[in-house]
Formats: structure tokens, C-alpha cells, sequence
């Protein structure tokens, strides 16, 4: 860092409440300590369930990149499914699929569809991700619906 921006750099205290004077190393982009000017690492930040004693700082993340990561995003299998049919029939199989994959803790992340001009049928390809080792699962419950149902595809 620079003698000229250590001139117009803003100090503030640590937000975990180790009561160190930090700021920002855009060179570097990580918190550097005021005075010994290396790198911060705060003792308190590694504590499960601490959270930060300044309200106002939106810099707390549930996910932070790492390998200390405190919560880690579950690892997720991504998917997808065809649904055909005609738009009351679409909409039954999409809420059917919809539901088992908000039961499995899942998210569906968007569709495509087409429509066949000569028959008025839609096909829809929904695209999903739940956790790692359900996908299997979603499809088998989703197929027994259909079954059930009596759901065409």
C-alpha cells in the first residue's frame, strides 16, 4: 500500500468486538490491521454463533469462501424434468414436482417450454437442484405421482 492512500485511509474498529483499529487493503481486498499493517484475523471470529457487535454492517455472509467455512452450503445434484401435456395437465404435473422438491429441501431454478402449434400441447423442461444423494429419490416419488395420478407425460 501506497504513503498516499494510507493518508485518506479510514480506520474502523473491528466489527467482531476485538476492539482492533482495521481497514480495507483494496490492493489486497482483505481487512489489514491500522497499526501493524498485516493482514486481520480476528480471535473472535472463529467462535460458532458470534456475530458481529456493529448493527449497521451488512458484511456478515451465511457462506464465506474457505476452507474454515463456519456454514458451508450443502452440496447440491442438479436436475431436470420434461412435463407435456395440456396446460391443466402441465400445471398438475409442475405443482405435483414443485412440492416433492420443496419436501426434499430442494429449488427449482427455472423452465422452458414450447408449444406445439398443431396439437396446443406444452412442453415444459423444469430445471431443479436438491441436496446431494436425492435426486434419485425426487424422480422416484415424481414418477409414482404421475402414476397415480394418471398425469400423462
Amino acid at each position: 500500500m501506497s504513503s498516499k492512500d494510507s493518508d485518506a485511509t479510514k480506520f474502523k474498529t473491528c466489527i467482531y468486538g476485538c476492539n482492533t483499529q482495521i481497514f480495507w487493503n483494496a490492493d489486497y481486498n482483505e481487512y489489514w490491521e491500522a497499526y501493524t499493517r498485516k493482514k486481520h484475523i480476528c480471535p473472535n471470529r472463529g467462535n460458532y454463533g458470534n456475530k458481529p457487535t456493529s448493527t449497521s454492517s451488512n458484511t456478515s455472509y451465511p457462506y464465506r469462501k474457505g476452507r474454515d467455512s463456519i456454514l458451508s452450503k450443502p452440496k447440491m445434484d442438479n436436475s431436470f424434468e420434461l412435463l407435456q401435456g395440456s396446460i391443466k395437465e402441465v400445471q398438475k404435473q409442475y405443482e405435483v414436482l414443485l412440492d416433492i422438491i420443496r419436501n426434499h429441501n430442494g429449488k427449482v431454478h427455472g423452465s422452458q417450454r414450447d408449444k406445439d402449434v398443431k396439437t396446443g400441447m406444452l412442453d415444459i423442461i423444469i430445471y431443479y437442484e436438491v441436496p446431494e444423494g436425492q435426486r434419485e429419490e425426487v424422480k422416484r416419488i415424481f414418477e409414482f405421482a404421475r402414476k397415480r395420478s394418471n398425469i400423462v407425460t
